[in-house]
């Protein structure tokens, strides 16, 4: 495309949405037509594909899989990618984001995707789900995203799971063993104890299928958290393989640290939290400001000891701003930020002084702040 064709498709483009915001009083036509269409669909979703539920499968005793059946015009995944899930609970929507579980293969030929979930102790949302569609029902799930995927080339690979970080991993290795892949994986797997392992016979029947695969099934009881003298111990070639790493944030600090360590270089390095990333805050964003809540009347003072992103402040403080996934992913805590600097901590980088919109649940203050809120 030429300059003038992308300036031209620019300014059609602003003009369309000043036609649209002037016509409708949104930024986008969806905005408008959803709540019209919801009152002959309840549920539907512009930006969104409805999705059945089949199935709620017990995996363990806190671990379920929801089985779905997405509409025909859902696009499908790669495997390695995540979803977000809505679900309309006491009459508000409830959005998590959850990775697909299943492989791209099993959808093709069944139609089918597979969600597994751990309920979170105290949770609004994990154990809700499991218990509102113990016996079906409709959701509604995005467009398949992420960048946690299967790295292109025959290079080795060393998968590191967590917990129900097992989950992405599932879906590539399904897919690999699909492809007849003769590339050359160790799964080490880290649960709590010899009863958490997910999948765990599934796995070693993948082995027949998928003969590159090496597993090592670690009891964190018995062995103890992830160690350099692990990986030597069990996968002694690892600083020749890309790693891929997904679990508990502090396990994945702990493994990247150990690779780097090791002389494994960055892009050989893949990771992805499950759960919010940890606050890793630089020197300019590590001090005590005050947050003010404009509409609320409120401003409080944050602690440079115990930093906080300004969702958790607002929180801790008596208001309730929408949210959902809490990660930096499904933006519904989007916030209009009057002025003052914040620092991301999923992007690493800080705003400007003046008006703007910001995620509150990865924004930490490194100013003095004036929210709309």
């Amino acid at each position: 495309m030429t300059q003038s064709q992308t300036l031209e498709l620019n300014t059609w483009s602003r003009g369309l949405r000043w036609v649209t915001s002037a016509v409708t009083l949104h930024q986008n036509l969806a905005d408008y037509v959803e709540p019209l269409a919801q009152m002959i669909w309840p549920g539907w979703q512009a930006s969104s594909w409805r999705a059945r539920v089949l199935e709620v499968r017990p995996e363990q005793a806190d671990v379920y899989t929801l089985v779905l059946r997405p509409s025909a015009s859902w696009k499908g995944f790669l495997a390695g990618q995540y979803i977000e899930l809505s679900a309309e609970k006491n009459g508000a929507r409830a959005i998590r984001c959850f990775s697909i579980s299943s492989s791209p293969d099993h959808y093709r030929r069944t139609g089918l995707i597979e969600l597994t979930i751990r309920e979170q102790q105290g949770g609004l949302i994990t154990p809700w789900l499991k218990q509102a569609f113990a016996s079906g029902g409709g959701v509604n799930i995005s467009a398949a995203k992420g960048e946690f995927l299967w790295p292109q080339g025959d290079k080795p690979l060393l998968m590191i799971a967590g917990g129900s970080g097992i989950t992405p991993f599932r879906s590539m290795l399904q897919e690999a063993a699909a492809r007849s892949s003769t590339r050359a994986v160790h799964l080490m797997y880290y649960a709590r104890d010899a009863h958490s392992w997910l999948f765990h016979e599934e796995f070693q029947k993948l082995m027949l299928s998928f003969p590159g695969l090496t597993l090592s099934f670690m009891d964190s009881d018995v062995q103890g958290f992830i160690s350099a003298q692990h990986l030597h111990d069990f996968c002694p070639d690892f600083v020749t393989r890309e790693v891929m790493i997904c679990g508990p944030s502090a396990m994945i600090g702990m493994a990247r640290d150990i690779c780097a360590g090791a002389g494994i270089v960055s892009d050989h390095i893949h990771f992805e939290y499950f759960g919010a990333a940890p606050l890793d805050m630089p020197e300019a964003a590590d001090g005590n400001y005050v947050v003010s809540f404009e509409r609320e009347g409120k401003a409080v003072a944050t602690d440079s000891d115990a930093p906080q992103t300004l969702l958790d402040v607002a929180e801790a403080n008596g208001l309730k701003p929408v949210s959902g996934c809490r990660m930096g992913v499904c933006h519904q805590c989007i916030c209009q930020k009057k002025s003052g600097v914040v620092f991301n901590t999923q992007t690493g980088r800080y705003s400007d002084t003046g008006p703007g919109e910001i995620q509150l649940c990865v924004s930490v203050a490194s100013s003095d702040v004036i929210l709309d809120l």
